[in-house]
């Protein structure tokens, strides 16, 4: 069958031609959208359906004025609604990447002022051929090497890629045998653009070693499409089956790692995903692949930093993405026996009476606590600082213990560690770590006069 007929009958089995659709062209001029306006002016004579033409003049080329006037004076003859609009200010870098996103602004605006239903662009299984090797070459992944869609939701509506299955060729056979007026736009040429080298150079080389390539690419496209629709919903299971979503965002590493290789690196690619959309966390593939070797390597802690503070840490079974917390903290104080003071934005510490209670700031007194009562004979002045290699404490008469080995035999994650504060009394005896043991030296005893509490509030 020629074009013309696959083109309506494929429009007919998919919805997109009947009677009461109101559809809208993006047409450049160029060959392509040119028969594609020619094609649907067809549909429109045998289907009765609305159609309407959407024009981007880049302004970057002399000729767009020409162009311009040449569309708004075809679209006029022939009774076409023309929507155009100019770009005003184009950058000096990153200039296709902008004008897509200027056209398609457009194309969306228009859609959905004028109630269309479709919104149809001209691109072909070139086009298509030529996206997926640029993505190929830019990234290697299953989501970015997936080529362009047939159909997808855009501004209300639908955007539908109807030439998508034929060939550049094809398109332009069409147009010569119909003898359909149109542009060249003399920048397709120029091989400093990475698309035209490999319009010009590449997809030429492919197709003479197979004249199918255009169709495997294509049936590859789909495939990649299906499969990552298969591998999203996977892992969206695992991720809010496993994954805790709070202040940080954390999963259990014996779960994670219960997993096989593959749906290892599929879950942690979709939890950054997910990070990046929901936080704006900006992760690589390599840092991705790091997080994976670190989590099979079984150390116990360690911590990867991102971008905009944000932070992974394993800890022991836990691994957490978290926002490193910038605080100001002192590194020593000195505290009296019934006074307060705040140790850092996030934690607040007192010595007082046992009748104090109602003195604690509102501000602290939902915080996470920590608390210990104080015989009447505890020291009336004591030293608050950050730990230092070499700290013991006395847990028993008989036993003194080194700080760090306290902190791995409770599991204590590098994060609480730093956090940790040290008691000491004037003659440099450890009395506590907070909030995680005390000395028996500062423990009162049951035949002790209880006199005194510590009280430890933070926010985690």
């Amino acid at each position: 069958m020629d074009l013309e007929t696959v083109f309506c009958k494929q429009g007919v089995e998919q919805g997109w031609w009947q009677p009461q659709k109101n559809i809208l062209i993006a047409v450049s001029t160029g060959v392509d959208s040119m028969v594609l306006l020619t094609l649907m002016e067809k549909i429109r004579e045998k289907i009765g359906c609305k159609i309407a033409v959407a024009h981007i003049n880049h302004q970057i080329r002399d000729a767009s004025i020409q162009e311009e006037a040449f569309l708004a004076e075809y679209c006029q003859s022939r009774q076409i609604p023309f929507y155009h609009k100019r770009w005003e200010n184009p950058p000096t870098v990153g200039m296709e990447n902008a004008a897509r996103k200027f056209r398609y602004a457009f194309f969306q605006e228009v859609m959905e002022q004028g109630s269309f239903d479709l919104l149809l662009t001209a691109h072909h299984s070139d086009d298509q051929m030529e996206t997926m090797l640029m993505k190929i070459l830019r990234d290697g992944t299953i989501k970015n090497s997936m080529g362009i869609r047939d159909q997808q939701s855009f501004g209300g509506g639908k955007l539908v890629r109807p030439l998508l299955q034929f060939s550049k060729e094809t398109i332009r056979n069409y147009a010569k045998e119909h003898r359909i007026e149109y542009f060249e736009d003399a920048t397709n040429a120029l091989l400093d653009v990475q698309r035209n080298r490999l319009r010009h150079q590449v997809v030429p080389l492919l197709k003479k070693e197979n004249a199918q390539a255009a169709v495997h690419f294509q049936k590859l496209s789909q495939q990649l499409i299906w499969a990552d629709e298969l591998l999203t919903e996977q892992q969206k299971n695992w991720f809010d089956k496993y994954v805790s979503v709070n202040d940080q965002w954390q999963f259990a590493v014996s779960d994670f790692m219960r997993q096989s290789e593959a749906a290892r690196y599929f879950s942690l690619q979709y939890f950054f995903s997910e990070s990046r959309h929901r936080l704006g966390v900006e992760t690589s593939e390599a840092q991705l692949k790091k997080i994976l070797y670190l989590l099979a390597d079984g150390k116990a802690q360690w911590s990867l930093d991102f971008s905009e503070n944000w932070q992974a840490v394993k800890s022991y079974d836990t691994f957490a993405l978290k926002k490193i917390q910038q605080t100001n903290t002192v590194s020593h104080q000195i505290l009296k026996v019934g006074e307060s003071l705040f140790l850092s934005e996030n934690e607040w510490l007192a010595i007082w009476p046992i009748d104090q209670e109602e003195k604690i700031p509102e501000k602290v007194k939902l915080w996470s606590e920590f608390s210990q009562l104080l015989s009447i004979d505890f020291p009336r002045m004591v030293m608050i600082r950050k730990r230092e290699s070499g700290d013991r404490i006395q847990l028993t008469p008989t036993l003194r213990k080194k700080v760090n080995r306290i902190f791995i035999d409770k599991k204590i994650s590098n994060d609480q560690r730093e956090r940790a504060w040290v008691i000491e009394d004037e003659k440099k005896q450890i009395l506590g770590i907070l909030p995680i043991v005390f000395s028996y030296l500062s423990i009162a005893q049951e035949t002790d006069k209880i006199h005194y509490r510590l009280l430890y509030k933070y926010r985690e």
